[in-house]
């Protein structure tokens, strides 16, 4: 009695999109998967394939659908998932043999877009060889179907990620890549998605979504990327991951308050699939409570983290903070115990790298006073209370209790501020001053003054200038944060070409 309703309930949502043209019937399901609403979608992509059983979609979406979870829970069987349907998939498109030029597009398009998910699937994997290979095989259908259409936009989408993301890749990776004839140019494919924004269609939200992230993690233009993620949000407001991604954002742009709502509302939905997400987003929760310096939900929330977490990704960061947090709450056996363990990261996070290194030192000897202070005033910077933040900072200059290390990062710090109070030519002064006074020749130090002062000097019409600044940047090497600093740097480089165009 059970499977006969079951039936009949399939039978009708099967009768209730034949009057539809399946492109529409497509679209609203795809809408379904972007919303999250992965059991509503998954229904009507099987009900699609049984009334379309020559349209490739069905089964491609299921596919992608699966990809997603593969990506963010690394269950092996939704990857298994994602391969049953891909072969689904490119099985139908390789038995349409018609010659006519709009087909043969679409067909190099979705050819090119399966091997592009496997590209994903397979990095995800740790199987590089294979994300290679398939990449290549992305690259030589979306090539030709832009051969042939060059307004066929969407196309353009893949080929510039696979551009941008190989100028960011280790130099043995990009050793590998060359040998099956890649190049990489991080202007092109910025250019690419940036077209796929704003002129694709099928493509049209993963490009706005791969914006964001680009602006947000390379290009530093957070505020760029909140806008386009407040505009995907409008749309898709159950998309767990857009929200992480707003919630991330909002944390850069010190709005803790904002951040923090976010995160209680994706914790809330008890997603089961997405552990990635929820993990990460009790990862950024607790970061905000320590920089509220709530210390003791701070711990709670690092604990939920490594509760749930799918891989070593920033695992050294919380086992570190969870080391201060403990050591700041007077507890300072307990606290290397975490010390000890802030080598679990992953080796390619400047943030596990990071962690490695200043829990080695916690390990060994206690927090001294001039770190708590240096931590007090950036967590002050954190919550947006700079004036408080400038007033301690002036009085380091009039005390002899503070060593020129100490005084030196003051001096970066009250430059940070003037930058966010858009006073450039102070900020100027307090980066040329920390230069001046970091007689250790500290290069973290060092590498993130001459960054303030190139960015002062941008914003004071002084571009020649900031250059020289950018190019000591280029000649300093064994800092904090290489990767997030070198991408600023970046960005600045390109605001001064633009400028100069």
């Amino acid at each position: 009695m059970q499977k006969k309703f079951v039936l009949v309930i399939f039978i009708l949502l099967i009768n209730s999109i034949v009057a539809q043209n399946p492109d529409k019937q497509i679209q609203s399901t795809v809408s379904k998967i972007y919303n999250f609403n992965f059991e509503k979608a998954d229904s009507e992509l099987d009900a699609f394939s049984v009334r379309y059983p020559n349209d490739h979609r069905g089964y491609y979406y299921k596919s992608m659908m699966n990809l997603w979870f593969f990506l963010g829970s690394l269950n092996e069987a939704y990857k298994d998932s994602f391969d049953l349907y891909s072969e689904k998939a490119k099985n139908i498109l390789e038995k349409n043999t018609s010659e006519k030029q709009s087909e043969i597009i679409k067909k190099l398009f979705w050819l090119g877009m399966i091997e592009y998910n496997k590209s994903v699937a397979s990095a995800r994997a740790n199987d590089f060889a294979s994300a290679i290979l398939s990449l290549k095989n992305m690259r030589n259908r979306l090539e030709e179907a832009i051969r042939l259409n060059p307004e066929f936009y969407d196309a353009y989408l893949p080929i510039g990620l696979s551009n941008f993301a190989f100028a960011e890749v280790p130099a043995a990776l990009k050793w590998a890549a060359n040998l099956v004839g890649f190049n990489s140019d991080k202007d092109l494919g910025l250019e690419y998605l940036q077209l796929v924004a704003d002129k694709g269609s099928i493509l049209k939200t993963d490009a706005l979504f791969y914006l964001s992230q680009i602006y947000s993690r390379v290009i530093i233009e957070h505020q760029e990327a909140d806008k386009i993620l407040s505009k995907l949000i409008k749309t898709f407001p159950k998309n767990l991951l857009f929200n992480y991604s707003s919630a991330w954002i909002k944390y850069e742009l010190n709005d803790l308050n904002s951040s923090e709502k976010i995160l209680r509302n994706i914790l809330s939905s008890n997603d089961k699939i997405f552990s990635y997400v929820i993990s990460n987003s009790h990862l950024l929760l607790a970061n905000i409570f320590f920089a509220k310096e709530q210390y003791d939900s701070a711990m709670v929330h690092y604990n939920l983290f490594r509760d749930n977490r799918v891989n070593n990704d920033y695992s050294g960061l919380a086992n570190l903070r969870t080391g201060i947090c403990y050591e700041l709450l007077g507890n300072r056996n307990q606290a290397i115990k975490f010390y000890e363990k802030s080598d679990e990261g992953n080796k390619d996070l400047d943030e596990d790298i990071y962690a490695e290194k200043l829990g080695k030192l916690f390990a060994s000897k206690p927090i001294n006073d001039d770190f708590k202070f240096i931590l007090h005033i950036k967590n002050l910077i954190k919550q947006k209370k700079l004036k408080d933040a400038e007033e301690l900072l002036k009085d380091v200059f009039t005390e002899n209790k503070f060593s020129n290390r100490v005084k030196s990062e003051s001096y970066l710090l009250l430059s940070d501020i003037y930058l966010m109070n858009k006073k450039f030519e102070d900020a100027l002064d307090q980066a040329l001053q920390s230069i001046k006074l970091n007689s250790l020749k500290d290069n973290t130090l060092a590498a993130n003054s001459y960054y303030n002062a190139a960015l002062a000097l941008v914003n004071l019409n002084r571009e020649n200038e900031a250059i020289d600044y950018l190019e000591k940047i280029d000649q300093t090497d064994d800092f904090d944060f290489q990767t997030t600093l070198k991408n600023k740097a970046y960005t600045l480089r390109r605001k001064i070409v633009k400028a100069s165009d």
